[in-house]
């Protein structure tokens, strides 16, 4: 999904990089209780935020049956929006969009139940930028509003919610759309930078930024991100995605 840079998928990249990238659980989910008295352990021991397709295909199998038997548990419904934003980007292109489509449902599903907790909005929006690289380009500059309004609601209900992820989608938007259609890159540096103060050890955020940084001609401070991004050490629970990371930053340090 990331290699595509047609005007249209801008801001499903934008967004998706979000959280196809930041594989940090949540603060505050049920996963700190004692298995025994969380409901949601084995859900949440299966998922891994699409590094592996098949157990997040577990996780949501858990979460489909716990649904059907309780279809009104906040909890439940922001776990399958989350799930099912994963196994639709990990889907083949048939069915891609079926994904995106229920975990618009179930977002919006547990915003109506708890319009005032975090993470109906923040995954209500990953699977509105998927929908949206589905749909096109008409629907995906269509989204860019709605995709805006939650992750503003998920920076005032708990910005430092996945890892600071809603940051990382307003500032990828603002620093990939054209000013025409709402981009504006100095925003951008604001937002990353503000991630980067709530999510020190972010990559995906200190890539961004690196990024925003060489295309306003700041090179020293865009070499200083990409350099500390290369010299992480990579965490094996998620090495695909960190050193897909790594790899971007050395090849933008070959380019200044």
């Amino acid at each position: 999904m990331r290699s595509r840079i047609y005007l249209f998928f801008i801001i499903c990249l934008a967004v998706g990089d979000a959280f196809s990238q930041v594989k940090t659980p949540s603060s505050g989910s049920p996963n700190a209780l004692p298995a025994a008295a969380n409901p949601y352990s084995d859900a949440d021991r299966n998922f891994t935020f699409g590094e592996k397709a098949d157990r997040d295909l577990l996780s949501l199998a858990t979460i489909e049956r716990a649904l059907s038997a309780d279809s009104g548990n906040y909890q439940w419904l922001w776990r399958a929006a989350r799930c099912y934003y994963y196994v639709g980007d990990n889907a083949g292109a048939n069915d891609k969009l079926k994904y995106f489509e229920k975990g618009i449902d179930a977002g919006q599903r547990a915003i109506g139940l708890q319009p005032n907790a975090v993470e109906g909005h923040f995954w209500l929006a990953a699977n509105f930028g998927g929908y949206s690289e589905e749909k096109g380009a008409f629907k995906a500059l269509q989204m860019v509003k709605k995709i805006r309004a939650e992750m503003e609601i998920v920076l005032r209900l708990n910005d430092r919610y996945h890892n600071g992820g809603a940051y990382l989608a307003l500032g990828e938007m603002d620093r990939q759309l054209p000013r025409i259609i709402g981009g504006n890159l100095s925003r951008a540096i604001s937002r990353l930078e503000q991630g980067i103060g709530v999510a020190p050890n972010n990559l995906e955020m200190k890539l961004a930024l690196g990024q925003a940084y060489q295309e306003a001609g700041r090179k020293s401070e865009a070499r200083r991100q990409y350099q500390e991004i290369t010299g992480r050490q990579v965490n094996p629970a998620f090495a695909r995605a960190e050193r897909d990371i790594q790899d971007k930053a050395r090849r933008f340090l070959s380019m200044l």
